[in-house]
C-alpha cells in the first residue's frame, strides 16, 4: 500500500473483530514496500494491538504480507488471540479502551492535537475522530 498517496484504513475497521488490524496492516505494507510516507507503522495504538496479540512488530509485518489481503493477518490475529486465550470481552474491552476517549496520562497531548488539527470541533473527543477527521473522513457533529 501506498501511504504517499492513500491514507490507511481507519482504526474502525476491524480483521476479526479487532479494530486496528486493517490500519496497522496498511502500514506494515507501506513500510516494506518503502511507501509509508509519514507514517508511522509501529505507532502507540498499533503497538497496543501488537501487544494484545503478544507478538511483535517484525512478526506482524510478516504476517501481514503472506496474502495482498487481510487473511495473512486475520490468521495471525486468531492464532494470537487463541494461544493467549484471549475472549470475546478481552477484544471488546480492547477496542473500546483503543477506540474511545484517551486516558488521563494521554488527555493533555491529544487536546493539544486536536486543537491543531480540529480547532472547530470540540467534540472529537477520541484519538479515532481525530485520525479520521484528520484523513477526511465523515465525522458527525455531536451535540452535547
Amino acid at each position: 500500500m501506498d501511504l504517499t498517496t492513500a491514507f490507511p484504513r481507519s482504526p474502525r475497521i476491524t480483521v476479526n473483530g479487532v479494530a486496528m488490524v486493517a490500519r496497522t496492516a496498511d502500514k506494515a505494507r507501506g513500510d516494506a514496500s518503502g511507501t509509508l510516507g509519514a507514517y508511522t507503522y509501529a505507532c502507540r495504538m498499533s503497538r497496543a494491538l501488537i501487544a494484545l496479540l503478544g507478538s511483535d512488530a517484525s512478526t506482524f509485518k510478516s504476517a501481514t504480507l503472506t496474502s495482498p489481503d487481510d487473511a495473512g493477518v486475520g490468521r495471525h490475529v486468531s492464532e494470537c488471540l487463541a494461544s493467549l486465550k484471549r475472549t470475546p470481552h478481552d477484544v471488546d474491552a480492547f477496542n473500546a479502551h483503543l477506540l474511545g476517549v484517551p486516558d488521563p496520562e494521554n488527555l493533555a497531548g491529544f487536546l493539544e492535537e486536536r486543537a491543531e488539527v480540529a480547532p472547530d470541533r470540540p467534540d472529537i473527543a477520541t484519538h479515532a475522530d481525530l485520525i479520521d477527521f484528520e484523513e477526511g473522513r465523515d465525522i458527525p457533529i455531536r451535540h452535547s
